[in-house]
């Protein structure tokens, strides 16, 4: 008690009760502010964010970015640093143990990821990153698998046969015979002189005229040969400079699965490669 420490309180019941009030007060204030302080110092800052978590943002692989997986995998190793040019790069490595619940399926519905396909070498600097035991390749996540067999192409449907055209009439024209002048029959007038002077001047221009073959009755009158237009030539246009194509940076995100054949059926290690 506070009065047997303090002789003057003794026997004062009122100046006592009032010191004890006090020092309640004081060591309340003392907490309120203790309290109010650490609020101010972490208002507006959120979750102090590790390298781990900065690396599984980055990745795409953090539980924040998947809600309602219910399962979510902690990387076993995680280094979050910067290239030369300042741009952020991340490593990450999964070690899956196996088994009935857990594996390399159920990572890749969690993170909504496509199946490993062609084995491809691991980045250099993936595995200087992470300094472990890191296998010289891994199937890669979503490239697809040459080896693979492909497909078996769908047969190409066998046209029916169809009937052979029935034979055409020949429709060549025939040529129609000449009219021919019926004889006159009954009385000839005598001929005029001046019809005698007009049959004397036609032989005399039959004779002078250079004879010609006779039109045959099957003679036709050849078509006129179509005018074939001639070709234009091309105007060439002026020579442009090749377009110097730059290359496709490369993807985000590198997803690498090895599995551990001495481990239970699922067991793998996954290595994440991602720049930002």
């Amino acid at each position: 008690m506070p009065s047997d420490s303090w002789p003057a309180l003794h026997g004062r019941p009122v100046l006592r009760r009032t010191v004890a009030i006090g020092l309640v007060i004081f060591v309340s204030v003392l907490a309120a502010l203790a309290v109010r302080g650490v609020n101010a110092l972490t208002v507006g800052r959120g979750a102090i964010e590790t390298d781990r978590d900065r690396a599984e943002l980055l990745a795409g692989l953090h539980p924040s970015q998947h809600p309602g997986a219910g399962r979510y995998y902690v990387p076993v190793g995680a280094v979050y640093t910067r290239t030369a040019d300042g741009l952020p790069v991340a490593y990450l490595h999964y070690r899956l143990a196996g088994g009935h619940e857990v594996g390399v399926g159920d990572f890749l519905r969690t993170y909504d990821l496509a199946a490993p396909g062609a084995l491809t070498p691991l980045p250099a600097d993936l595995a200087e990153a992470l300094g472990g035991d890191e296998p010289a390749e891994a199937r890669e996540v979503g490239v697809p698998d040459p080896s693979a067999s492909p497909s078996s192409p769908a047969p190409t449907p066998t046209p029916s046969a169809s009937a052979a055209p029935s034979a055409l009439p020949d429709e060549t024209p025939t040529a129609e015979p000449e009219p021919t002048t019926p004889e006159p029959t009954g009385h000839i007038a005598p001929a005029t002189e001046s019809e005698s002077e007009a049959e004397a001047e036609a032989g005399s221009a039959a004779e002078t005229a250079p004879a010609t073959a006779p039109a045959t009755a099957t003679e036709q009158p050849l078509p006129a040969p179509e005018d074939t237009p001639s070709p234009t030539p091309t105007p060439t246009a002026d020579p442009t400079p090749t377009p110097v194509v730059t290359p496709t940076p490369a993807r985000a995100r590198r997803i690498y699965i090895a599995p551990d054949p001495a481990g239970l059926p699922g067991a793998a290690d996954i290595y994440v490669r991602a720049t930002g």
